[in-house]
C-alpha cells in the first residue's frame, strides 16, 4: 500500500490505504467502516461509504449495483485503484458528501452542492 494524498478544494486529504482493484488485493482491506474511492486515469469514478471495506470491495468487483460503474470497470483507462479513509458514524456521511462534491466522480448518481437547501 502507498500513502497518498488527494487534493480537494478544502485542502489535502490523507488516505488510509490504496490497492489495485483486483480480487487478489481484497485481503489488504480492513473489515472496518469508511469512505472509499474507485478511480483510474479518467479520475474519480465512484465514491461510497460502507461499514465493511473488505466486503464492499468484493461486492463492487463481483457485480456493482451501479450500471455506469459496471461499464467503467469493464472498460478501464489504465489501472483501476481502490482507496479508502477509515471513518465511522456521522463523519462517514459528511466525508462522503464532501468528496462527491469536490471530486465530482463520473459514476455517482447523487451530486451535492456547496449550498444547503433550507
Amino acid at each position: 500500500m502507498v500513502d497518498r494524498e488527494v487534493r480537494l478544494r478544502v485542502g489535502p486529504l490523507k488516505l488510509d490505504g490504496q490497492v489495485p482493484f483486483r480480487p487478489s488485493y481484497s485481503f489488504d482491506l480492513p473489515q472496518r467502516g469508511g469512505v472509499y474511492l474507485i478511480y483510474d486515469l479518467r479520475g474519480c469514478l465512484y465514491i461510497g461509504r460502507t461499514d465493511d471495506l473488505y466486503d464492499r470491495f468484493d461486492t463492487h468487483h463481483d457485480y456493482s449495483h451501479n450500471p455506469q460503474l459496471r461499464y467503467a470497470l469493464r472498460h478501464p483507462v489504465g489501472v483501476i485503484d481502490f482507496a479508502w479513509i477509515l471513518v465511522e458514524g456521522i463523519e462517514q456521511m459528511d466525508l462522503e458528501r464532501r468528496l462527491i462534491r469536490d471530486l465530482e466522480p463520473l459514476c455517482n448518481d447523487i451530486r451535492y452542492t456547496t449550498c444547503k437547501e433550507t
